[in-house]
Parts: C-alpha cells; structure tokens; sequence
C-alpha cells in the first residue's frame, strides 16, 4: 500500500510537469503560486483640454531648455544678431582678399577694423593696443616685473643709472647711480638706448647677464641674476617746520602693488612721530580703482564716503570707508595738470571726506572708470563702464578737482628742481605745520 501511494504522488507530480502553459494557469497549485490579476483595473485616460496644455508646457519648458543651453553654450553672445551685423564687415574683408592684387596682410585688417570701431565711438579713453601695447600697459600696472632693479635713461653719455632699487640683483652686485652701461654679455651698448637694454633683459632667456659699467674713468663687468621685482611707486621723506615732523610720500602711479607700499611707508614715517602727512600725486595719471580705494580707507574714517559711481542706467552707487583704520592729522595732497583719474579720486576724497588741503593746480579732468578685456592674441580692448562722482556728487570730467589752494609752480623749480624751490611743497608744509591735529 505504501509503495502505490508513492507511486500515485510520482505520477501527479509528473502529470504536473508535463501540461502546457494554458493547463498549468488552470490549475490551482499554480494560483497558489501567481498572485491574481486585479479585476476591473482603470484606464488613464485625458480629456482634449489636457492633452492641449500638456503640449503647451512641455513647447515652452523645450524652448527655454533650448535658449538657456545656448546661452551657455555661446557665453551670452547672440550669434544670429552678431552674424547679421558683421555680414557687411565680412563681405568687405573678403572681396578684398579675394580681388586685390597684392598680397594682403590679414592680421593688420582685423586690427585696423578694430581700432576704426573703438575709435567711431568717440571716446578717448575706449581705446584697442596691439601685443606690444598691450604688454607695456600691463607691466606699467602691475608693478611687476622680470629685470635687475634699477632705472635708466638715455643721454650725451649713453645708457646711464639714475636709480638702484633696494635689495635689488643690481643693488647687491654694486650699481650706482651715474653709472654708464657699456655693454651687456660683451655686445657694445654704448649707441643703443634705455628700451634697448631693457627688451634685451627682458627678452633673455637666461636667468644671469653680464653687465660692463664705467664709473668715472674705469670700466668694471659685474654679475648679476634676473629676478621678479617690484616696481617701486611709493617714496617717502620727512621735512620739518615750526617744531613739527611732516611726512612725505610720493606716489608715482596706482600699480596693483601701490596700495601695499603705501600702507608699509606710511607706517615707517608714523614711527617717526609725524605732526601730519603730504601726499604728491603730480604727475600721477592714475592706475586702479581697488588701489587708491584701499588708500583712502586707510585715511578716511568709517562711514566717510570715498566717491561714488554712475551707472549707464543713471543709478548711483556710493563707495564708503568699511574699514576701522583712520588718520586724524592733517593732510595736503598736491596736484597739478598731469594728475588724472585714481589721483583726482584720492584728491577729491582728502578735500571733501577728510577736509584736507589741496594744493597746487587744477587736476586733468578724468571722470570715468575703464575696464580692460584681453583677446585671444595677447592684444587688449580698454572701454569705459561707468562715471565717477567725488564724494559730494560733482563729475569733475573735463573740469578736474579744483585745489583749496590754487598755486602755480615757481620758474625757479625748473631752473633748479629742489625742496626749497618748490613752492608747492613749501605752501603744503606750512599749511599742515600750522594745523592743529
């Protein structure tokens, strides 16, 4: 019995095994193992209405998904309004290259055109500067540079030092002022000019150069090795007058670095005791706007305003001291005609915000802030942004900073350009001498 009851399992097990899909969904070991199937399930279904603002947002999100990548993609460029208004540029360039007989150089058109548009806008200071120019002005503002560390000029005696920077590759190996170059690395300099000397350094591709000066009658050849120097912006003396310490400092051009210098020669002259400060921008045709701000934080108090800014839109925007450093002596800044831009800033901020003198004559007149984008080619466009206005609201362009104390500079200076011939300077020092703190 035992063994046929087995038997009987085997061959429904087998019979199990055997029937074909259709047979195995009838039998009820196999609903045992498949959940059933939901009856009367819903159909989605949308109505006309639906179906029409489906499509309606799903154009919109693909057309704005479509504009933003190609924003991205372009840089912000329209590139179909940019091609529709060079159509004419490019039909010209091209028919000349193609129909003129001679060969045509490409490079000078492109920067021709270039310098047409900046020009046709009519602004002095929106300007294009090919490679060349381009390097210059950088390395003028920078205040930086790869060289020796000293400065030349050219007169009757040829390439001549008129000043050795401190701590200098020039300074260490023993260069003075009124040393005449003779040669560098054994070629004859003694015809060639200061930019001479100064693009062969520059240009070197090797960090040591040989240098043969005259000094009084003898020649003497020293060694020395290129560095990255600073460019020194900032000078300082101290004269004094009615039993009082006036500090000097001369700023000879807003650099990047000339904010730092500042900063270290002023406090140099602080620990000295000085009675109150005179500032000479003369001459000083400007530089940064971050620069000669950092300067006027420096003196002004918190909260004074600096300058402020116009936008294209006729918005202001004013630019106050945020820092707690402050001075409270008195303050002369002298100016004259070649004091431009970042100098009629730092003028007008000491004659309207600190209440300081300005003495000299009437500033150059540049009212407007630039920016600089540099091409592909290591050339550089300079396009004016926006105005500024000196911390009362006045656009001094064309007009410049008027002076508290309107004095013109003595013919004796010229004559003789010292301390004591330079009226300027002595009408400043006798003015903060005669302040009181």
């Amino acid at each position: 019995m035992e063994h046929k009851k087995r038997k009987n399992e085997r061959k429904k097990l087998q019979i199990f095994k055997n029937c074909n899909q259709k047979t195995a969904k009838k039998s009820p070991l196999f609903h045992k193992l498949r959940p059933k199937k939901e009856k009367n399930k819903e159909k989605n279904t949308y109505t006309f209405e639906e179906v029409f603002i489906i499509m309606i947002i799903s154009l919109v999100i693909g057309f704005f998904t479509c504009f933003s990548l190609n924003k991205i993609l372009s840089g912000g460029k329209n590139y179909r309004l940019l091609s529709k208004d060079l159509n004419k540029f490019v039909d010209a360039y091209q028919t000349v290259l193609k129909n003129y007989p001679d060969k045509l150089d490409t490079s000078k058109l492109v920067e021709s055109a270039i310098e047409g548009m900046m020009s046709s806008i009519g602004d002095k200071y929106t300007t294009y500067n090919n490679v060349d120019g381009a390097t210059t002005f950088n390395e003028t503002v920078s205040g930086t540079y790869e060289g020796i560390g000293c400065l030349v000029t050219t007169n009757e005696n040829g390439i001549q030092i008129i000043e050795v920077f401190d701590d200098s590759p020039a300074s260490k190996a023993g260069l003075k002022e009124k040393d005449i170059i003779k040669k560098i690395d054994g070629q004859d300099f003694s015809d060639k000019t200061s930019s001479d000397m100064a693009n062969y350094i520059k240009e070197l591709d090797k960090k040591e150069v040989k240098i043969t000066i005259q000094r009084d009658s003898e020649e003497k050849e020293v060694k020395l090795k290129r560095q990255k120097l600073e460019v020194p912006t900032v000078t300082t003396k101290v004269y004094e007058k009615n039993d009082k310490k006036i500090g000097y400092i001369d700023i000879s051009i807003f650099s990047s670095v000339t904010d730092k210098q500042f900063k270290e020669k002023l406090k140099e002259l602080e620990k000295k005791d000085i009675d109150g400060l005179i500032i000479d921008v003369r001459d000083n045709n400007g530089g940064y706007l971050n620069v000669v701000t950092n300067i006027a934080s420096s003196l002004l108090k918190k909260g004074d305003v600096i300058y402020k800014l116009e936008k294209s839109t006729k918005k202001v925007e004013t630019k106050k001291d945020t820092t707690k450093e402050k001075r409270t002596y008195p303050i002369a800044i002298l100016v004259n005609g070649g004091s431009a831009s970042a100098s009629e800033i730092l003028a007008s901020a000491i004659k309207e915000s600190y209440k300081g003198f300005v003495v000299g004559t009437n500033t150059y007149g540049k009212g407007t802030v630039q920016q600089t984008m540099n091409l592909e080619d290591g050339s550089m466009i300079k396009y004016t942004i926006e105005n500024w206005l000196t911390p009362n609201g006045n656009w001094i362009n064309e007009v410049g900073v008027t002076p508290t104390n309107v004095i013109e500079l003595d013919e004796s200076y010229y004559q003789n350009p010292t301390p004591e011939n330079d009226n300027q300077l002595q009408e400043a020092i006798n003015l903060v001498s005669n302040q009181q703190k």
